[in-house]
């Protein structure tokens, strides 16, 4: 922002502050508002219990009682916050800092999130959320795998004869000079994750195999490869009952985005967007 700005922004503001005293001063006390409603700025209702919040954090900081004079002081200055903020808007405070654009986002999602965090589903919904959604609330099988590789066939045949005979990874090595070993995870790795790291052919096979077993050669990148299976965890559904307050959770943060999905689809459909279509 240019220094022309800032003076101006600056000005603008001061002139906003000076002219709130004599509104506050110059406005009469009106009886006829429903009693959860502490006043109305412009149209905007500040409700009671804003209020009360202002005037118990007042007390929290004072030994003695809160006055009158202390409720109307904490009333003018939420009414002063409130006409400050219609100012901004008016003025298009907005639209100059984008740190201010990023903090009223915020703020709208942080009430998305709020509001979602109140929501206290029945058992029966939780349930039926439990079971369409299984896969969240389970630990997919998993296996713990080595491949030896070997360019020669003859010698990744071998490897497989004393894995068969001994079971035993250090034997395989000691015994083979061409053999090498696959750089995979130490320990368990989840069998929907193995097309990727493995190939699709390895990972079949390797999901096909029992404890210790070991495959035939298969014809890889990097020459002739065998897939040893040592250990494997089958797949653990966790009980509805023993996972209740992570179900909770998981559906109030779905719940969340489907909010602040449908509110943006909404204000998609009232809103006047036009995008200029020679945008690469």
């Amino acid at each position: 922002m240019s220094l022309q700005s800032k003076l101006l922004l600056f000005s603008s503001l001061l002139g906003a502050i000076i002219a709130i005293g004599s509104i506050i001063e110059s406005n009469e006390n009106y009886n006829e508002l429903p009693d959860h409603i502490a006043a109305t700025v412009n149209g905007v209702v500040i409700d009671q219990q804003k209020l009360n919040t202002a005037i118990s954090l007042i007390a929290s900081d004072r030994r003695e009682a809160i006055t009158e004079k202390d409720e109307r002081l904490a009333l003018d200055r939420i009414i002063e916050e409130e006409l400050l903020v219609q100012h901004a808007f008016e003025n298009g405070f907005i639209n100059v800092d984008d740190n201010i654009r990023k903090t009223i986002v915020r703020s709208v999602v942080d009430s998305i999130v709020e509001q979602s965090n109140t929501l206290i589903p029945d058992d029966n919904t939780l349930k039926e959320f439990y079971e369409n959604h299984q896969a969240i609330f389970s630990i997919d099988e998993q296996v713990r795998i080595i491949i030896f590789n070997s360019e020669n066939i003859d010698d990744a045949n071998r490897a497989k004869i004393i894995w068969d005979d001994q079971k035993d990874e250090a034997s395989v090595f000691n015994n083979i000079d061409s053999i090498s070993k696959w750089d995979l995870p130490n320990g368990y790795i989840p069998i929907m994750t193995l097309p990727r790291l493995i190939g699709p052919n390895l990972a079949t096979i390797a999901k096909e195999l029992q404890i210790s077993e070991v495959s035939a050669p298969i014809r890889t990148a990097p020459g002739y490869s065998i897939v040893a299976l040592i250990d494997k965890k089958e797949k653990q559904v966790f009980e509805f009952e023993d996972i209740k307050e992570i179900v909770i959770q998981e559906y109030r943060r779905r719940s969340r985005d489907e909010i602040l999905s449908s509110l943006l689809k909404d204000l998609t459909l009232r809103a006047d967007i036009k995008i200029n279509s020679n945008l690469d």
